[in-house]
């Protein structure tokens, strides 16, 4: 029969990881021309790490830049515009009066017509060019690649020269938060709830104790090895810890468990200590 084993907190083996890996991309085609970061270096999120080249894309946007600035165009169909409407309104004062000729009259407000008419077009072509720049710029933005997050290069996989063209760039690890996974004993099941804090006591470094909080519980108990996964999110503001070592979560509730359970999960059996993908 299994002895119960009492403490005013429990403990439970656990490993420190990433909270995540992404391996970065291009969203276009293109050569690499250059990478602009090292392995193991931090990268915040937005910061550019690569460059594609990107000669013709920068033409693109200086020219459109060029087209959508121009405003003499504008300003001297405005001028034009504002004097054909005051020499119809001449013209018109003057057939009212019986002094103008017809012909005169009509010439003036087609004039005023044609007028208005360029400016509006005048107008109209500055928005166009306006868009145009935008989606230049869109473009040539899509050549410089930054990251999505903050952490570290783990791996590049390019180099300058090399074609990005469905194969990744470098590979990411997000370190701020860290998690921390475990594998529970069914017996804790209910106990251990999200949101929870544990204290978080890492192999490297060493004698150190850090506050983690709870954010994910398994909802099933794997019958097979009678466990529950959990994960933690474990704040790494000034990235002292490291992820890939071995932890123990100590939790802030006594546990009456059966020593011989507990031995089978941590120790007899270490294939049952692989939390399942959450």
């Amino acid at each position: 029969m299994a002895t119960l084993q009492a403490a005013e907190t429990t403990e439970l083996d656990c490993m420190v990881k990433p909270e995540m890996y992404v391996e970065l991309s291009s969203p276009v085609d293109g050569v690499l021309e250059s990478v602009l970061v090292e392995t193991s270096d931090l990268v915040q999120k937005g910061q550019v790490l690569a460059k594609l080249e990107a000669s013709v894309e920068t033409a693109q946007v200086n020219l459109s830049r060029q087209e959508a600035s121009v405003i003499d165009i504008i300003e001297g169909k405005k001028v034009e515009s504002e004097f054909s409407k005051r020499n119809k309104d001449r013209f018109n004062q003057l057939y009212k009066k019986q002094v103008g000729s017809l012909a005169d009259d009509d010439k003036a407000n087609t004039e005023a017509d044609l007028t208005r008419l360029a400016l509006s077009k005048a107008i109209s072509d500055k928005k166009t060019a306006e868009l145009k720049l935008k989606l230049v710029t869109a473009q040539l933005e899509q050549k410089f690649i930054k990251s999505p997050i903050t952490g570290i290069v783990i791996e590049r996989y390019a180099m300058p020269g090399e074609t990005v063209k469905n194969r990744p760039i470098m590979k990411l690890a997000q370190i701020d938060p860290l998690r921390v996974e475990l594998v529970a004993p069914a017996a804790l099941f209910g106990q251990i709830t999200k949101g929870m804090s544990a204290e978080i006591h890492p192999e490297k470094p060493a004698n150190q104790t850090y506050q983690a909080t709870v954010t994910i519980v398994d909802k099933l108990i794997d019958p097979a090895s009678g466990s529950f996964t959990v994960r933690l999110a474990l704040p790494n503001p000034n990235d002292k810890l490291i992820g890939g070592v071995n932890c123990i979560a100590r939790f802030n509730f006594p546990s009456e468990l059966p020593t011989a359970n507990i031995k089978k999960i941590t120790t007899t059996e270490p294939s049952l200590l692989k939390p399942r993908d959450l």
